[in-house]
């Protein structure tokens, strides 16, 4: 399964599409909110891809303010971050004890606007950064049982 992450696109959807075009295979798309409204757009541009998203501290969409998605019998909490202190905690302890308290292998979010890939233990962070501020986007593989997950630039 790949799924890709997306976070912070602030009304850049262009950077979407061509990330969703350009990485074959795609199975999922995640956003972790600033605009969901932009994952709402992308779902109906491409209806043949499941679209997980959540709102951020500049949504006022009804979009949740996180979610646990099952992917291949991994969990991910997706969260915009904002409510974790990602940005006063340089080693995301509020954010890594959530995803542990939850039982999760995985927990995606943003705010931040700088791409973070955290695989060193349980559970994975994965921020994918800004596709429309710094250009990346994040990547989830889930392969035979494993998850692995990457940040890539336009």
């Amino acid at each position: 399964m790949r799924i890709l992450v997306f976070s912070d696109s602030h009304k850049y959807t262009e950077g979407c599409v061509q990330t969703i075009h350009r990485i074959l295979g795609v199975d999922m798309v995640l956003h972790a909110g600033d605009h969901a409204s932009d994952a709402a757009e992308l779902e109906k541009m491409f209806p043949e891809i499941e679209f997980r998203y959540v709102s951020g501290n500049c949504d006022f969409s009804k979009a949740p303010s996180e979610l646990i998605i099952d992917a291949e019998g991994k969990k991910i909490l997706l969260t915009h971050g904002h409510g974790y202190n990602v940005k006063s905690e340089e080693n995301y302890t509020t954010l890594r004890e959530k995803g542990v308290s939850c039982g999760c292998d995985c927990v995606v979010f943003g705010h931040t606007h700088r791409g973070f890939n955290d695989c060193t233990r349980k559970p994975i962070l994965l921020n994918p950064g800004s596709i429309k501020y710094d250009g990346t986007f994040g990547v989830i593989e889930i392969e035979n049982g494993v998850l692995k997950t990457a940040v890539c630039s336009l």
